[in-house]
């Protein structure tokens, strides 16, 4: 039996297509609007973070679970295609709604692979 090859290179890849939110000024008038970025699967420090924030209780979150959050988000899309930095910064007038509703959005997409026999 001949031994195939196999080419990391090669995987066949997937990613989520995401805009980044638009900055305001006080007035609300929209300065920059939100980069475009490809969002790739995740990887090791993705699942670290998530893994963080297995065991927080909706009803009963600190503080600190909240910074979990973030860092979550800020993991998430900075594991993208062209690189570009996300950082906790960039994502601090997102409020709870916007952050869960992201990464509600997110594992959907992932499940989504999951499920996909191709």
């Amino acid at each position: 039996m001949a031994v195939k090859e196999f080419n990391m290179n090669k995987i066949k890849r997937t990613f989520w297509p995401f805009t980044l939110k638009d900055k305001t000024d006080e007035a609300g008038n929209v300065v920059e609007k939100g980069r475009k970025i490809l969002v790739r699967m995740p990887q090791k420090q993705v699942f670290e973070a998530i893994k963080d924030l297995e065991s927080v209780d909706e009803e009963s979150a600190t503080a600190e679970d909240m910074e979990s959050l973030y860092r979550l988000l800020v993991a998430v899309l900075s594991n993208n295609m062209g690189k570009v930095p996300v950082t906790e910064e960039d994502v601090a007038d997102y409020d709870i709604e916007e952050c869960t509703e992201i990464l509600k959005a997110y594992m959907k997409f992932v499940d989504g692979l999951k499920a996909d026999p191709n």
